[in-house]
């Protein structure tokens, strides 16, 4: 092997590479053990900080990632209650449970009286600087358990004072931490002129610079503050107890948003993030993840992030007027569409399919106010319209009969004249449908007919060639269809195989396929926490299924 360099610790030539960075070399196991400790294991990274107008700062890979790699794993570095929180203990962030009597209300802390689990709470580090500034400002909080509403989740608006609280303290507490936090972007000037930002002005400001006491801040200080939350935090659900919280990453915080990525996070039961690569990263390569959904269009997706994010997104996707050959914006022009034909599926349910279809797109898809015009002739129709379409789509597929497959087959027979076969409408759709068959009631998988799970496994084929091109690689979207398919998979086999139509060797094949998208599933949940169980018990049950006799 060559020599790339010198022992990071001792200077002795070396050639053994640090696993994580690749940018050091040791002498030794022992060198490398003693360097870590020594401050190596704050540096060992996989990524820098760079910058570009578009973008800003962002993190670039400064060696190939592979697919599956946790290349981030970070403690938050600030957490807290959402901004509407339903009642949450400061102490433990754990959600409160209801009184239970003869008391009537949650306990409150002593000092400041938000409700807390116990006295046990009230010294809490992540409470103890907030109460104390609290109690010497004589501000008492005003919640109160509504036995009116128990049950229903009341969100108490309240809340959304406490992290930007806990932000403003760690100037004179952490000034270092601090200065990290005010490094995050903002976009203060989108949002100012917002309902939310209309609302923060009257009460947060109220609250921070009057109750509080911030009276050198300014008002655009302060709004900054809440600015870099609404921007950076991301959710997260605590383990212990379920309730989502919002939390700052630091670094995490810098990934950029592409809506086609190569990244994507979760949490562990500690609330760390960690980021896996969905797909190979090579060295040099911006990092993305994505902070919209896959399956929305352009014009939707560039509408939320806009609203959400206060960014306009101009990725590739959002560029690509056929976003990526899929027309998941595209609706059917009436003008000039060639034919289609329809085929009985056997629920009664016509599914249909197309010989030839004209799409209409936007003419500019990066301007959401652009007309939409027909690939072939000169029919043309208003953003304006299409995003009241898109409205109609949405609150006629909310109101959908959720409780069986039948609703939403026939949403997509009643606008396969109108919509795209690969319409974001039809899509979620088409996704909701692998979800109810198999789950829904009359529709488990021992009791749908052979026509229902051929229709299954037709549909995550399906979805699974839009996920390779909008969603590709190890994403969450690619697990659930594996997930689905393969289970499909398992009850096809073993019906033709219990009807002679499937030899033992022929039925265990296609066990053995159903056990390889199995395994990849496998690989891609693997460290979601929610999956855990059902991986494992997918997984035993197949070993048994391929033990046939």
């Amino acid at each position: 092997m060559t020599n790339p360099g010198n022992c990071a610790f001792c200077g002795v030539a070396a050639s053994q590479k640090c696993g994580g960075c690749r940018n050091v070399v040791y002498c030794g196991k022992e060198h490398q053990i003693i360097h870590w400790k020594k401050g190596h294991k704050a540096e060992c990274k996989c990524y820098e900080i760079a910058t570009n107008d578009i973008l800003g700062r962002h993190l670039r890979a400064t060696r190939d990632i592979k697919k599956g790699e946790i290349f981030l794993r970070e403690k938050p570095f600030i957490y807290g209650p959402k901004v509407a929180s339903t009642p949450t203990c400061l102490g433990c962030h754990r959600s409160l449970p209801n009184p239970v009597p003869p008391q009537k209300n949650f306990y409150k802390c002593s000092r400041c009286s938000w409700p807390l689990c116990g006295p046990q709470c009230e010294n809490s580090s992540h409470h103890i600087d907030e109460c104390e500034l609290m109690s010497a400002r004589k501000f008492k909080a005003k919640i109160d358990f509504d036995p009116t509403k128990e049950g229903t989740g009341k969100k108490e608006s309240a809340y959304c004072v406490i992290l930007p609280l806990r932000c403003i303290l760690l100037r004179n507490k952490n000034p270092e931490a601090f200065a990290r936090f005010a490094q995050l972007e903002d976009n203060l000037n989108e949002r100012l002129n917002t309902p939310l930002y209309r609302i923060l002005s009257a009460n947060l400001l109220t609250f921070i610079k009057t109750i509080m006491g911030f009276s050198e801040w300014s008002d655009d200080e302060v709004l900054r503050v809440a600015a870099r939350l609404d921007t950076n935090t991301f959710e997260v659900r605590q383990a212990a107890a379920g309730q989502k919280l919002r939390a700052i990453y630091t670094n995490a915080a810098m990934i950029s948003h592409d809506c086609v990525s190569n990244a994507r996070h979760t949490f562990d039961d500690q609330m760390q993030i960690l980021f896996i690569a969905k797909q190979k990263i090579a060295k040099g390569e911006i990092i993305a993840t994505s902070y919209t959904q896959p399956l929305k269009s352009t014009l939707m997706r560039r509408q939320h992030l806009s609203q959400a994010k206060c960014f306009e997104c101009t990725c590739a996707r959002c560029k690509d007027p056929e976003e990526l050959g899929t027309f998941a914006g595209a609706i059917l022009c009436s003008r000039c569409k060639v034919g289609k034909v329809s085929c009985c599926f056997k629920m009664s349910i016509q599914r249909p399919t197309y010989k030839c279809s004209l799409q209409i797109i936007s003419t500019d898809p990066l301007d959401n106010g652009a007309l939409w015009k027909c690939q072939l002739c000169p029919h043309e129709i208003p953003a304006k319209q299409i995003n009241w379409g898109n409205g109609a789509m949405l609150k006629e597929i909310e109101s959908l009969n959720k409780t069986s497959p039948r609703a939403f087959e026939e949403f997509l027979h009643r606008y396969r004249d109108t919509l795209h076969e690969k319409n974001t409408h039809v899509l979620q759709v088409k996704y909701a449908l692998t979800q109810l068959y198999g789950n829904a009631p009359g529709f488990q998988m021992h009791e749908m007919n052979d026509a229902a799970v051929k229709r299954k496994v037709e549909l995550c084929q399906e979805l699974l060639e839009v996920a390779d091109i909008l969603d590709g690689g190890w994403s969450i979207f690619r697990g659930n269809l594996l997930l689905d398919l393969q289970e499909a998979l398992v009850v096809q086999a073993k019906r033709e195989f219990e009807r002679g139509l499937l030899t033992k060797a022929n039925v265990q094949e296609k066990l053995t396929e159903a056990m390889e998208l199995l395994k990849e599933a496998v690989e891609i949940m693997k460290l979601e926490p929610d999956m855990q169980e059902t991986l494992t018990e997918r997984t035993q049950q197949l070993a048994k299924e391929l033990e046939l006799d």
